[in-house]
């Protein structure tokens, strides 16, 4: 490769290229390096030190990128990050089955609105004539699921899911 073509790559493939040809040099790496592409060693060091935030490790023999400290704080808080859901899925998939039973006991499981219970509201008493099976269908579940709950809060449950469902929504302009 000639000069200007090293000099017309980007820094990151400038850093690449030239830690490709360090690699195959056994001694004067930089030297070396630098006169395969045309240029003096001095040259060669200025134009990759000015190259970004790289700069030459003597040890490894290679250009390493030098991270201003705001950026590695990024860094290391994007680490965290995925080590956070890393141990999340970790959680989900050890305890898999206990969250799908929680999901199913959910989804079995009479949730009565906080109305029901509202203290402030009065109870009335009214006779209602329904079905007999219909009846003896519910009172069986009733008194196999849920005989726990009082049969007016399961009463009041019946009536506020049915003006839930066919109350006709209101609208901005009604």
């Amino acid at each position: 490769m000639d000069t200007q073509e090293f000099m017309s790559l980007s820094a990151l493939e400038k850093v690449e290229l030239v830690n490709k040809m360090l690699k195959e040099e056994e001694d004067c790496h930089l030297k070396n390096t630098a006169s395969k592409l045309g240029l003096s060693e001095s040259t060669f060091s200025k134009v990759m030190r000015d190259n970004s935030s790289y700069q030459y490790n003597k040890t490894s023999k290679q250009y390493d990128r030098i991270m201003p400290i705001e950026e590695y704080k990024k860094y290391l808080q994007s680490g965290s990050d995925e080590n956070k859901m890393e141990e999340t899925l970790q959680f989900v998939a050890e305890h898999l089955e206990e969250l799908k039973g929680l999901l199913h006991a959910n989804e079995t499981q009479l949730v009565l609105e906080p109305e029901i219970y509202d203290s402030s509201s009065t109870s009335i008493t009214r006779t209602i004539q329904v079905n007999e099976d219909i009846f003896k269908s519910f009172y069986d579940l009733y008194s196999s699921r849920f005989s726990h709950i009082r049969l007016r809060e399961i009463y009041s449950k019946c009536l506020l899911d049915f003006i839930k469902a066919y109350q006709p929504k209101k609208t901005p302009e009604n």
